[in-house]
């Protein structure tokens, strides 16, 4: 079973369009989910953007977010260079940098 946050913001989207409410959503979901369920509030989150008129289940982009990583050699050069500033030793050990 897939419990990846996508999969189940797809449960929610169907759920409330099947007029079930938040608090039922997040009963069920908890019981076929167990541990791995979104938190009650983010479900009630959910269920309200959707009943608002939402239909996507992905995120919508946020300022800051990096969208695309170009390359491992790009990242090694910006750790080499800004290294000191992140906490060079451990960063380095772990990217294997020079």
């Amino acid at each position: 079973m897939d419990s990846s946050r996508s999969a189940q913001r797809a449960v929610i989207l169907y759920l409330s369009a099947e007029r079930e409410n938040a608090s039922q959503i997040y009963r069920s979901m908890k019981e076929v989910y167990g541990e791995q369920c979104l938190p009650q509030c983010t479900i009630f989150r959910w269920c309200q953007r959707y009943e608002a008129g939402r239909l996507n289940i992905k995120d919508l982009p946020r300022p800051g977010q990096a969208h695309v990583v170009t390359s491992i050699a790009r990242f090694r050069l910006w750790i080499s260079s800004y290294g000191r500033i992140v906490g060079s030793p451990h960063v380095k050990l772990l990217l294997n940098c020079r």
